[in-house]
């Protein structure tokens, strides 16, 4: 039996929001009414299906011919024929575990879904972080690989260059030729460097 705590505003909730098996797709739910006169109806709808049942004395009723999905209910009170109000209840969630029903709140299995999401959401930032980390280190690293190749292949341009312009076989040849005759681009501090300018040489 699953019990109701209707309220007059906003929705009814279950009192026990733990998931229940229920047997033959029949389901008995027990709605505590407020101690006015009249007559309760609870009014449901399953798949398409509709009940529109009495409640007895102490609030309970059976439904039956249950299936698999979402069960919507309300409880209307009339006095003489007339609508008084209407309580909301929150729907059920009907799910078949082996052969049989399982049913649940669904405001409960939402709450579920959504601390799931949140858990998943934080390995995710978890593992967003790592990897922003790890990018990070491997540019770091692949920044400084590349300062040290281009400090390596300037000394060994300033290496080259001095051979140019000193060795005799080769005339002494000057910058402006040595640039030209390898096709480099360089720029006035490269070509500073190269000719020992800089003032850290």
């Amino acid at each position: 039996m699953k019990t109701i705590i209707l309220k007059s505003n906003g929705t009814g909730r279950y009192d026990d929001v733990s998931p229940f098996i229920v047997t033959d797709n029949r389901l008995e739910i027990k709605a505590i009414l407020p101690n006015f006169n009249g007559e309760f109806y609870l009014v449901a709808e399953n798949n398409g299906k509709t009940y529109k049942k009495l409640l007895s004395c102490d609030g309970s009723v059976l439904l039956d011919e249950l299936t698999v999905g979402e069960l919507n209910a309300e409880v209307k009170h009339y006095l003489k024929g007339e609508h008084i109000k209407t309580y909301k209840i929150e729907p059920l969630l009907l799910k078949e575990v082996e052969g049989m029903h399982s049913v649940i709140p669904e405001i409960v299995e939402l709450k579920t879904e959504l601390l799931n999401l949140k858990t998943k959401n934080a390995a995710l930032q978890t593992n967003l972080s790592e990897l922003d980390n790890s990018f990070t280190e491997y540019k770091n690293n692949a920044d400084l690989r590349e300062m040290r190749v281009y400090k390596n292949a300037l000394a060994l341009m300033k290496f080259a260059f001095k051979d140019y312009k000193d060795n005799v076989y080769l005339g002494g040849r000057n910058m402006e030729e040595f640039i030209s005759e390898f096709g480099f681009e360089l720029t006035e501090e490269e070509i500073k460097a190269i000719k020992g300018e800089n003032k850290n040489d």
